[in-house]
């Protein structure tokens, strides 16, 4: 993901993903407190009726106490009553939890039953008969006060454990949230990170070493291969194509000046010119062949044979025509030689910009070279200029050092000037394809 408008738009989905796992969790948090604060409310409540109840058991055992007057207590236990009624009616109405519910309404009943009760013990106590009273109060009036304590105890419970329950779906949810959030900003981060390409380009041809690793030619855009598994680092790409053995050279005579040595005891003689004849690299008479046949072209299929003879002129291994695009903005192969059909589908287009010779030599309009080394051979990059400017590059990876050979760099000028007159400006063939559409 290397692209801004990309990596902007992750980013800010990241930070959404963040935002919104924050709020879930915010809620959730707040639903919590909210739970808990409920049931701590609820739990105080039930526990103040359960006292109550115990002070409407010992009211009630008042009215046989000697020394007490019946009148007061007979007014406390009704207020009492009252009270406990009001508390029980309340936990029910807040109570979520069908078993409690049905507690508070066994408790609501059983003080129903306490009330009527009361009536009678009350009637005994009145009449003087403190032994009948007391066997209600204290028979009668504790059980019923131990049932009002159970039911309110096991709704209680029951409704507590509603809360518990709700509290942990609370937990959960937030868990969720926290690992959705997580997960989706992790995998974002990744996404993010930059990622190198892995797979490595084998060295010593035109579309590895002098195109990617060396300030070369081109970058290669990398494909399937049947031969590629993760245990391999390269792609193995064959090597170019040996072109047929060169023509015979015809030797130039070049003078060379040697001193003919000279007797001591003799007198001084002019001294002596004998030519040395010095084998040329380059074949003179075919690269005027080749410029002539280059001038009459008149069917670019006759390129791919006109680029063998320069291969031979140069003692190059492979060569790539290079074509500017109407804007001048990147290059693309249109005709190779040396190399077999698997490396030309790998080339891909070279950008103005780009580091390599290619490249530069596109920009500057000058002769660019890449010096061999220990695994790979060299190579030239010569530009295709016209009056209108460079219209693309001629690449070559040469042999025995012929990118440091004056007269082969100037064979391979002289071939990309001939060249440059076949293209034309990229203005002209514009034109010419507007026309032809």
């Amino acid at each position: 993901m290397t692209r801004p408008a990309v990596r902007l738009i992750l980013l800010i989905v990241f930070l959404a993903a963040i935002g919104a796992t924050s709020y879930l969790f915010w809620m959730s948090e707040r639903d919590a407190g909210a739970t808990r604060a409920a049931a701590r409310s609820f739990d105080d409540n039930a526990r103040a009726a359960i006292v109550v109840s115990h002070d409407l058991r010992a009211a009630q055992q008042a009215y046989v106490a000697s020394g007490q007057g019946a009148d007061f207590w007979f007014a406390r236990t009704a207020d009492i009553q009252a009270d406990l009624k009001r508390r029980i009616a309340a936990l029910r109405s807040k109570a979520a939890s069908s078993t409690s519910v049905s507690a508070f309404e066994d408790a609501l009943g059983v003080v129903q039953d306490f009330e009527q009760m009361d009536g009678r013990a009350r009637e005994q106590v009145r009449a003087r008969k403190l032994l009948a009273a007391s066997d209600l109060v204290f028979t009668d009036g504790l059980d019923l006060t131990q049932k009002i304590d159970a039911a309110i105890e096991k709704g209680r419970n029951a409704e507590i454990a509603a809360f518990d329950e709700e509290l942990g779906a609370i937990n959960r949810r937030q868990g969720f949230s926290l690992v959705a959030g997580a997960a989706a900003g992790l995998l974002i981060v990744l996404l993010l990170l930059p990622v190198r390409d892995g797979q490595a380009e084998p060295v010593g041809s035109l579309a590895s070493t002098h195109l990617e690793d060396r300030p070369g030619l081109s970058r290669a855009t990398p494909v399937d291969d049947e031969d590629w598994s993760p245990a391999k680092p390269a792609v193995k790409i064959p090597e170019p194509v040996a072109p047929p053995p060169p023509a015979p050279l015809v030797e130039t005579p070049v003078p060379v000046e040697i001193a003919a040595p000279v007797p001591v005891s003799a007198p001084t003689a002019p001294t002596q010119l004998i030519e040395v004849q010095v084998p040329s690299r380059v074949d003179v008479p075919e690269m005027a062949r080749l410029c002539g046949d280059l001038a009459r072209i008149t069917d670019s299929r006759s390129l791919p044979g006109l680029l063998e003879r320069t291969a031979t002129l140069i003692d190059a291994s492979g060569i790539v025509l290079w074509i500017a695009d109407p804007d001048g903005r990147e290059l693309a192969p249109i005709v190779t030689y040396g190399y077999p059909q698997q490396t030309v589908t790998r080339l891909g287009t070279i950008g103005r910009d780009a580091e390599n010779a290619t490249a530069a030599a596109f920009r500057t309009c000058l002769l660019q070279t890449v010096d061999a080394d220990a695994v790979s051979g060299g190579a030239l990059a010569a530009p295709l200029v016209t009056p209108a400017g460079c219209v693309g590059v001629m690449a070559a990876e040469v042999r025995d050092a012929a990118e440091r050979d004056d007269v082969v760099l100037a064979a391979a000028g002289i071939v990309a000037a001939q060249l440059a007159t076949l293209v034309g400006p990229p203005s002209a063939r514009a034109l010419k394809s507007d026309v032809a559409g």
